[in-house]
């Protein structure tokens, strides 16, 4: 996975996460999210690091992509970052919308819920 366009605007976790390939984000999963983040993608939810830990070595291991960035949107606590994913997956390419949110300062910024959609 490639990141193809700048990422200055982000915020360090997400720009973390969007950035490293998925076979390398398990063992910065506690790094990135929060104990009890939740992420909705195509139709299921994953409550907890470790279902989050589940759905990126799934998707890692089932498919080869590379995302690239075309718009960042910063609100309060939440980034939306809309990205163009090519690869070995049905319906390759697509856009999708990545919908974070952010915990308080207190976790550094951790992603407490991701929502990846159309």
């Amino acid at each position: 996975m490639t990141n193809e366009t700048s990422t200055e605007r982000l915020a360090g976790t997400v720009e973390t996460y969007l950035t490293t390939p998925k076979n390398r984000l398990a063992p910065i999963l506690d790094r990135l999210f929060t104990d009890d983040a939740v992420v909705h993608d195509e139709g299921r939810t994953h409550i907890g690091i470790d279902a989050v830990g589940a759905w990126t070595q799934g998707v890692a291991a089932a498919f080869s992509f590379t995302r690239t960035i075309i718009d960042v949107k910063l609100r309060a606590n939440a980034v939306v970052v809309r990205a163009r994913l090519e690869g070995n997956f049905p319906g390759s390419p697509v856009e999708l919308h990545h919908h974070f949110t952010l915990a308080d300062d207190k976790t550094g910024g951790k992603i407490s819920a991701l929502t990846i959609c159309p």
